[in-house]
């Protein structure tokens, strides 16, 4: 595809519909230590290209040299033979790659030139939540100088096949539709950007315009059903799961684990008596978007024998939220709900749970992994009688002390100092690996589709599937999802809260109560959930927090060819 040189004609919003989602993304500031690392169609009235159709564009990988005639000599400097990886300490270091004889290089896209790749780094408008919350934790400047410098490292151990990487930040002039839309124009036709990394918190006209001119937008924020990524594929890019993947693994628990079985773990001891009945609270908009999605739920559990008793929805308006609990929970416990299923903001529970133990009401709540509701840091600010009986899903990874995350870990290795955003540099290096992986994989001619099918032939990392730090991370169509997968995290864990347990939250508060990881913090792709009662509220086998990265999941370790050399 061509992306449009002049101003299209308007979209039908496919984007828009979705709103703000500002105290989400003021979560995932929060608490940003944490990041790692039935399809519903949407119409768009932008063409899209067949997946796979500049695959022939792709280079070489190690894998494949023998067949292609290439030898050692091909290949950067830098290539572990023995990996067949670049040689950087992480399970997600890229595969080694050749040019493929005969593909150029060159002005390939918008925003590529023989010499540069253009990519914005959007920074939050002074009236969006997310750079107040951004000051509070690192500097907007400190934060600036990591992105720039994650940037540089990976674009010293990574191929960006001859071309520098053009950084330009733009700050937003405001976080409503009409400054966001004028903010993408900009972008696109005066900077000229082959990608934004990043986007307004509390607006997604950001994200649709600059899909509508042909640029790619990456990790902007927002939470979108999975047939907003595919209607605007190949330009939209996401750090987590969409909720249509998070529903594959949380079917799969509900039904192999749950279903069928008494209510165990409800706080009120006669619920633990009752065959378990689900109630059903997820966050919606006005005007309703995630219709497909209750579709899909409806449809696939109904064949699986699961059906809710009741389905509730809210919408993400702080002033309305502590009234609307109250309605919600009154709904739950006339419904006679043994296992609340809690899908939406980490905000709701904190009303949800204080709510249900004034109208003495003490089900099982059960987590999902939806937007950090899975962490210490906001389990903490449950109500802790409700939460002491929590337990599900998460997509996270098991905790390691904040120096041994897999961002931190890999700046000090290159530049061997801490960065200067040491509490949001994980956040910060999601999007910005999405970013160098896609450059890498898609070899000299650089364009949308061939950084969409680079990144659909990334290998699935780590090898072997996921660990218990370190989740598996794949993207396309690798039989995980119906659909092609545009964002990261493929695999889910078990955990439960343990209202009992002291340490560290994620940004390094002590106090009471930890979320803890069942047996180890195992990680289960779609389908490969056990049957066998979920191995929660017992310490056999439970962590809270690895005092250090277990040796059987270090990844390969190298010399450091960057300032910081050892």
């Amino acid at each position: 595809m061509t992306p449009p040189t002049a101003t299209p004609p308007p979209r039908a919003s496919v984007l828009h519909r979705y709103g703000p989602l500002s105290v989400v993304l003021a979560a995932v500031l929060l608490v940003a230590v944490l990041a790692s690392t039935g399809r519903t169609d949407v119409a768009s009235d932008t063409e899209t290209t067949e997946t796979g159709s500049a695959a022939s564009q792709l280079p070489i990988p190690w894998s494949e040299r023998d067949d292609a005639g290439l030898t050692e000599a091909d290949f950067p400097e830098n290539c572990d033979p023995e990996t067949g990886r670049v040689m950087v300490p992480s399970f997600y270091a890229p595969p080694c790659l050749a040019a493929r004889p005969g593909v150029e290089g060159g002005a390939t896209s918008p925003g590529v030139t023989a010499e540069a790749v253009k990519v914005v780094l959007y920074v939050a408008a002074d009236d969006d939540l997310a750079a107040s919350l951004q000051s509070t934790l690192d500097p907007p400047e400190a934060a600036e100088q990591t992105r720039a410098d994650l940037v540089e490292m990976m674009a010293s151990t990574f191929q960006t096949w001859g071309r520098e990487i053009e950084l330009v930040t733009l700050k937003g002039t405001g976080s409503d539709e009409t400054s966001a839309r004028a903010d993408a124009v900009r972008v696109a036709e005066e900077i000229g950007a082959f990608a934004s990394v990043g986007g307004p918190g509390q607006e997604s006209a950001y994200a649709e315009e600059l899909a509508n001119r042909g640029v790619l937008c990456i990790g902007c924020g927002l939470a979108l059903p999975d047939s907003a990524l595919q209607a605007n594929a190949p330009y939209l890019w996401g750090t987590l799961q969409t909720p249509e993947q998070y529903l594959l693994n949380l079917g799969d628990f509900i039904i192999e684990r749950l279903l069928g079985g008494d209510a165990i773990y409800a706080g009120d001891p006669d619920l633990r008596e009752e065959e378990r009945v689900f109630g059903v609270v997820h966050f919606e908009q006005d005007p309703p978007v995630f219709g497909g999605v209750e579709e899909m739920v409806a449809e696939r559990g109904g064949d699986r024998g699961y059906e809710a008793a009741v389905n509730l929805t809210y919408q993400l308006v702080i002033s309305d939220l502590p009234e609307m609990a109250r309605v919600l929970v009154a709904r739950l416990k006339e419904a006679n709900v043994t296992t609340v299923i809690f899908l939406g903001d980490p905000i709701m529970p904190q009303y949800l749970t204080q709510a249900a133990t004034d109208q003495d009401y003490f089900p099982e709540w059960l987590i999902t992994g939806t937007v950090l509701t899975d962490t210490t840091v906001f389990g903490r600010m449950y109500d802790q009688e409700q939460w002491a009986h929590a337990f599900g899903i998460s997509s996270l990874s098991a905790r390691v002390p904040q120096d041994q995350g897999e961002a931190y870990r890999l700046y000090e290795w290159y530049y061997g100092t801490e960065p200067p955003a040491p509490k949001t540099i994980a956040v910060l290096n999601e999007p910005l690996r999405i970013l160098m992986l896609g450059i890498h994989m898609a070899g000299p001619n650089l364009t949308p589709e061939t950084f969409r099918d680079g990144l659909f032939a990334y290998p699935p990392s780590p090898d072997g599937g996921g660990l218990p730090t370190a989740p598996r991370l794949s993207f396309g169509e690798r039989g995980t999802f119906e659909a092609p997968d545009y964002t990261g995290v493929d695999d889910m864990m078990v955990i439960w809260w343990d209202a009992d347990a002291t340490g560290p939250d994620e940004q390094g508060a002590e106090g009471t109560g930890m979320m803890a990881f069942a047996d180890g913090g195992q990680r289960y792709l779609p389908g490969e959930m056990p049957s066998e009662p979920a191995n929660v509220f017992e310490d056999a086998g439970a962590v809270r927090l690895y005092d250090e990265i277990p040796p059987d999941q270090v990844p390969p370790q190298y010399p450091s060819p960057g300032p910081g050399g050892n």
